[in-house]
């Protein structure tokens, strides 16, 4: 429990753009406050390096850097809004929360707050009086706040070159694939681990009619689920227990998130508070869907840059789209997919978690990008490529049938909508040989 409740706030503290800025802010108090109160003995090497000037000068140097930290601060953040507009036109909106939690611009952020707050508290450090003596302030603190703004300024040339980088398609198809991929390898609900592969509704996991409704009061997206949680309940109470909705869903304030039974209408009926207490701590609602398990979330932004780009004839990104998918099927392909079942000793079910199918994650790539580029010959060949690549790596029949289904109705698309024969000809040729290469 303690690790999933630090799971969720990680989450949510990485995309906050001010914890790292105040962070940085209380690291320069600190900072400040300690080489204020060291004394640098006239005569010495460090002596040398140091600012010479009276105290009036050095109030005008802390005064200076830090008017000229917010005018560069402002230059930061317009930057910022713009890059957030440029990604959030082009690509999709869904990006914006992934340039907020970029860790290079939530660093460059803190550390000019960090310099303003260091001059800016420095100025009260610094003796007033006309021509007082040099050696009666922190002349290394007064150095320190002079070098932070040349820190700045190379801060300010490398967070441009991040920024021109970060707006480019190909750093912004690896951001998300790379996301993906992290929350793939960590075998969420519904995929590896004791994935069943089952359809969630199947007879034997639909509740039986005396099963006890579980409601939430929580309105959003279900962001994780722990079985696990679930599991000690469940054998506590001799129950199973199955859940509503998967890893993606909405949620709506007084809807059924789970149904507990018992095996027999016979039976006492559960407890339900104890169920609900860890329901509540098992599955995560927020606002806003994240990649901590949502695997779907990855294929959905890489689709709607792919259609974005269609809308405005860009069909080369359309088609970095599907490598990029490819790739993510090719994971999904080698684990277990599907409905979630997780046993006691004896090998009775006790929690079932649906989830996405591998025909599910299919659909979801390739469904509207075959509707919408179904009139661009480069765009139907480039899915054909993809479930090609992909249909090479799965190993049961069953999903190879599924890739050449999703085959044939990218060549029926096409032969419905491309006019030109010599065009057709192409896509059929790569249906030909892709369907060799997945049925062999």
């Amino acid at each position: 429990m303690r690790q999933q409740r630090w799971e969720k706030r990680s989450e949510q503290l990485s995309g906050a753009l001010w914890v790292l800025p105040l962070l940085f802010v209380v690291g320069a108090l600190v900072l400040g406050s300690t080489l204020s109160q060291i004394n640098i003995q006239p005569g010495s090497r460090l002596d040398r390096l140091l600012f010479r000037g009276d105290a009036d000068e050095a109030r005008r140097v802390l005064l200076g850097v830090a008017t000229t930290v917010v005018g560069v601060l402002a230059l930061v953040i317009g930057l910022t809004v713009v890059a957030l507009q440029v990604a959030s036109n082009r690509y999709s909106p869904r990006l914006l929360r992934d340039f907020l939690r970029d860790r290079t611009a939530q660093v460059v952020l803190g550390l000019f707050v960090a310099t303003f707050t260091y001059n800016a508290a420095g100025l009260y450090t610094v003796g007033i009086p006309r021509g007082a003596p040099a050696g009666q302030y922190g002349r290394l603190a007064v150095t320190v706040g002079l070098c932070l703004l040349f820190v700045c300024i190379g801060a300010l040339v490398y967070f441009v070159d991040r920024m021109v980088h970060s707006i480019q398609i190909d750093e912004v198809l690896a951001k998300i694939s790379g996301a993906t991929a992290r929350a793939i390898a960590k075998e969420p609900a519904g995929i590896g681990r004791t994935s069943s592969g089952a359809a969630a509704a199947e007879p034997g996991l639909d509740p039986p009619p005396w099963a006890v409704e579980l409601r939430t009061q929580r309105s959003g997206y279900v962001q994780a689920i722990y079985p696990e949680l679930l599991l000690s309940v469940a054998l506590a109470q001799n129950v199973t227990v199955r859940q509503a909705l998967s890893v993606g869903d909405h949620v709506v304030g007084g809807m059924p998130l789970a149904w507990v039974w018992r095996t027999s209408p016979e039976q006492p009926p559960p407890h339900p508070e104890p169920l609900q207490t860890a329901l509540l701590g098992a599955v995560t609602i927020g606002f806003e869907r994240t990649f901590r398990q949502d695997v779907a979330l990855g294929l959905q932004q890489i689709v709607d840059i792919a259609l974005l780009s269609m809308h405005v004839f860009d069909f080369y990104t359309a088609v970095q789209s599907t490598n990029e998918l490819a790739r993510l099927l090719s994971k999904l392909g080698r684990h277990p997919l599907g409905t979630e079942t997780v046993p006691d000793l004896d090998g009775t079910v006790r929690v079932i978690i649906p989830a996405l199918s591998f025909d599910d994650y299919l659909e979801l790539a390739c469904g509207q990008i075959r509707r919408r580029g179904a009139g661009e010959p480069a765009v139907s060949r480039a899915l054909v490529r993809m479930l090609r690549d992909v249909g090479s790596v799965v190993l049961t029949d069953t999903r190879k049938a599924s890739v050449s289904e999703q085959v044939r109705l990218v060549l029926a698309t096409a032969e419905r909508s491309v006019k030109e024969s010599n065009d057709l000809d192409l896509i059929r040729a790569d249906v030909e040989q892709a369907l060799r290469r997945v049925e062999a």
